[in-house]
């Protein structure tokens, strides 16, 4: 019984150290490949953190986001909002170019600096035309309270209204955007 056992060991070693070395491989490729992903956020980070020009909490109050019973954020809260929000939007680079579009879109005549993400969203929503900045603002807010229920500082936020009124922004932006069709 023992010699069966051996000889089962000495014919499974090949195919669990190649399993083995395989699965080391793999590994080691997935994590430069997050290296890199930690590299190019860290890269970002500060350049979209520059763009806000020390207004974190200010951007965050123009944003017209519908919270509960009519409350409001507190400063530190809005600040720290902000804060995920600029961590979100360097996570996703597909996201921070729309952003980045946003502020295009409603920088001075003749000015080669980007608006601020204040200025940009107060003229959203002052011009009722809601756009880029708060369409990427609300798919963030959402994606941050949808995966991180324990952060408090979105608490007083209401996700079901930020979702009907991001899923209304998504269709319009999709609705205007170039090479979509109007029948």
């Amino acid at each position: 019984m023992s010699i069966l056992l051996i000889i089962a060991l000495i014919l499974a070693w090949p195919t669990y150290g190649l399993s083995l070395l395989a699965w080391l491989v793999l590994l080691h490729f997935s994590s430069k490949r997050k290296l890199k992903g930690i590299d190019r956020m860290r890269e970002n980070q500060p350049l979209i953190d520059s763009l806000f020009r020390k207004q974190h909490a200010e951007f965050v109050r123009t944003l017209d986001l519908p919270y509960l019973s009519g409350l409001r954020l507190s400063e530190a809260d809005a600040n720290q909002c902000a804060r995920h929000l600029i961590n979100y939007l360097a996570h996703n680079p597909d996201e921070a170019a729309l952003f980045i579009k946003g502020l295009e879109k409603w920088k001075p005549l003749n000015s080669t600096q980007l608006s601020d993400p204040v200025t940009a969203a107060r003229s959203e929503k002052q011009y009722n035309a809601k756009g880029e900045i708060h369409l990427t603002s609300y798919r963030a807010i959402e994606a941050l309270m949808t995966n991180n229920k324990g952060l408090k500082c979105f608490e007083l936020i209401d996700l079901g209204k930020l979702m009907q009124e991001r899923i209304l922004l998504d269709t319009r932006l999709t609705m205007l955007s170039p090479g979509s069709r109007h029948d």
